[in-house]
């Protein structure tokens, strides 16, 4: 933290004054110059001023304007008094306080200030450590709460709500001030340079400008942002001279040689053999322009053969590619690509309208360059395209990116598409499948670890996506597979698929594998679980609403059933208000059948030393499990719908931590079933 702070304290010489007098809370404010002279401005504010007046001495006539607020004064009231010739975009005392411009609260913490001589109560109060909105910087500006009440009361209420023991938690994570990546470069010869740098963990839009001395630490990222850009720059006049369709051309026609050994450009260590195999296949696909699934079961490392074939392409200079995937596997995805492709650009395309701006700005495109190139065989002058200026080797993106900005993302003309979760594209209706459909690509690849979910239908969307021209008509596959029992169809439908999917099974190249236990139990309703099952099956009101509360609605009958099933404080107005904690415990687990089960199991399994994931559909159920595990003053972990993101690696990160403290880990099963590697638990 010391060091952080000193290295702010270096770079504020350009940012401005900050003057924090804590004996007077009305007297905290910013000044492009002089802390005090403001101070002195904001203490001859009159609060019974009246509009059209000045502020100041009540009068009006020759009023001065704030240009931010509808505040105005005499220029002779402020103190110092205002000398022509008056300022352009004057601001008045009540907008220049930084109070005003406060982004986030960071932390909250006792700190020691002298001791006043008529009241020794003063000698320890409650600062707040905040974020400033205009400067984008940190600003080590403590605070009194009276006027912070509001921003103060949320952090509280942000920090109860986080279930991470107090030692995890830092106001400021070292990844804060450790330089991700450098998006541009300024200033003079003559001058110190400035980078553009985006911190690790932190969002594109948090992006700041620093001198190179004070980034000189990072000498890699540094030297890594000036290779991109001169291997981008030869890239470009090399696509132009020899004209785009000759690259094209030269891509395709490239003959098919297989790898007989882990290739060397891949820094993460050796593949497998079959996921030698899986790569051969993916470049044998590509050079006979054949879209493909990769089909292997969960576990056997899709997303590192996916890498190895984007790699094995950058090798040959072929870029960009473009893959898709869950927001919540990104973050897995990108420090794979650093761990076995870190030769290759690799930009993450996600976040707020402002970070996504900034990623357009500075990740996607190097400046144009106005200078005319003359292609080799034509003869034709050209000017530089913005195809031939893409700065990125591979852009990771969302599904959720691709509907919102179609516009940014459909002129680029992709080399290779991989969508993860690839099933998600069964239903030809859905936004993802019609915006995909539209993007220009010469290759596609999905990846699922189930291509063949309900029935063969949704098989068929998926080949369509693919192949539109060879599996074009649904009703002539549906009668050409009508029976498909029947063992000619079968072998039929093998021969039709074989060119376009991959499929390997664990127990056939992971022998080595002790196999999986799964184990169903059947477990019996609760005594007040068994009561509010009949007073749903008949509709018995006056049971279900007896504590009070809304009335429980059965539409949906079956749902509420299932709910019950979990526990019976999944209903409305069910759970009761208990004070006593042990006596709350108890009602708890004896509601429940399953959580007395589970409760059982649990204590003999923490005794054993091992790790649980608990999977749940409903984030009511999952409340009620961190009620459970708090009492039990078990640590754990969360990820459902409401976490984002960078926090979602955060916690995964925390869980599978050397020496974690971590029991066990509660998902829902909609975030927490895709791409999630937790593979320190083994229960």
């Amino acid at each position: 933290m010391s060091s952080l702070v000193e290295r702010l304290r270096i770079r504020s010489d350009r940012r401005p004054v900050y003057n924090l007098d804590e004996s007077d809370d009305d007297a905290d404010f910013v000044s492009g110059k002089s802390g005090k002279t403001e101070g002195n401005l904001e203490k001859i504010v009159r609060t019974d001023a009246k509009e059209n007046s000045c502020q100041a001495c009540g009068e009006g006539e020759n009023l001065f304007s704030c240009a931010t607020c509808t505040y105005a004064y005499h220029p002779k009231c402020l103190l110092p008094p205002l000398k022509a010739p008056l300022p352009d975009n004057w601001r008045c005392p009540e907008c220049f306080s930084p109070l005003n411009d406060i982004d986030k609260i960071l932390d909250c913490e006792m700190r020691p200030t002298v001791a006043d001589d008529n009241d020794a109560s003063k000698l320890g109060s409650k600062q707040i450590f905040v974020k400033q909105v205009p400067e984008k910087e940190f600003v080590k500006a403590f605070k009194s709460n009276p006027r912070l009440r509001t921003k103060v009361n949320n952090f509280h209420r942000q920090v109860a709500s986080n279930n991470s023991s107090e030692d995890d938690f830092v106001a400021i994570r070292p990844e804060w001030t450790t330089v991700d990546r450098i998006l541009a470069c300024r200033g003079d010869d003559d001058d110190e340079k400035e980078y553009l740098v985006k911190y690790k963990e932190l969002p594109y839009d948090e992006c700041y400008w620093e001198f190179e001395s004070d980034i000189s630490a990072f000498e890699p990222e540094i030297e890594r942002f000036n290779k991109i850009q001169s291997r981008s720059r030869k890239s470009s006049a090399s696509k132009q001279k020899s004209g785009l369709q000759d690259a094209v051309v030269s891509k395709k026609s490239k003959e098919f040689q297989p790898y007989e050994h882990s290739p060397e450009f891949l820094s993460g260590g050796s593949l497998h053999p079959y996921q030698l195999e899986g790569l051969n296949f993916l470049r044998f696909s590509w050079s006979k322009q054949t879209h493909v699934i990769l089909a292997d079961e969960m576990g056997l490392g899709k997303t590192i053969q996916s890498i190895a074939f984007l790699a094995s392409l950058f090798e040959e200079n072929i870029a960009p590619h473009l893959v898709v995937a869950p927001l919540s596997t990104l973050r897995n995805w990108e420090r794979e690509f650093a761990t076995w492709a870190p030769q290759m650009n690799v930009v993450m395309y996600v976040g707020t309208s402002q970070a996504r701006a900034i990623i357009r700005e500075y990740e996607f495109y190097h400046p144009k360059n106005h200078k005319k190139i003359k292609k080799k065989k034509s003869g034709q002058i050209v000017s530089e395209s913005k195809q031939d200026r893409i700065k990125f080797d591979v852009l990771l993106t969302s599904y959720e990116m691709i509907n919102l900005d179609t516009t940014s993302l459909k002129p680029i003309k992709w080399d290779c598409m991989i969508v993860d979760e690839g099933h998600r594209l069964k239903n030809k209706d859905s936004k993802l499948f019609l915006s995909l459909k539209q993007y220009t690509t010469n290759h596609r690849t999905l990846l699922t670890g189930t291509p063949l979910q309900n029935n063969l239908d949704e098989l068929f969307m998926l080949m369509h996506f693919l192949d539109a021209g060879k599996f074009g008509s649904l009703e002539e596959f549906q009668e050409q597979f009508k029976d498909i029992s029947q063992e000619m169809q079968i072998s039929r439908l093998h021969d039709m698929l074989a060119p376009h999917l991959l499929r390997r099974l664990k127990k056939d190249v992971m022998k080595q594998l002790p196999p999986k236990k799964e184990l169903i139990l059947r477990v019996d309703l609760s005594s007040k679980q068994k009561e509010y099952y009949k007073a749903i099956l008949t509709r018995n009101y006056q049971i279900l609403t007896r504590r009070g509360g809304a009335q429980i609605s059965l539409i949906n009958v079956v749902m509420e059933l299932r709910k019950l099933c979990c526990h019976p404080y999944m209903l409305e107005g069910v759970e009761p208000d208990i004070e006593d904690a042990n006596e709350a415990y108890k009602q708890l687990l004896e509601s429940s059948g399953k959580l007395q089960l589970l409760d059982k199991m649990m204590v003999k399994l923490k005794e054993q030393g091992h790790r649980v994931l608990i999977y749940s559909q409903f984030q009511h159920m999952l409340d009620l499990l961190e009620d459970y595990c708090t009492y039990k003053k078990w640590q754990y972990e969360r990820i459902d719908g409401k976490v984002g993101g960078a926090e979602r690696q955060i916690r995964i990160d925390r869980f599978n931590a050397k020496n974690s403290s971590r029991f066990c880990f509660l998902l829902s099963t909609r975030a927490g079933g895709l791409g999630i590697n937790l593979a320190t638990a083994d229960t």
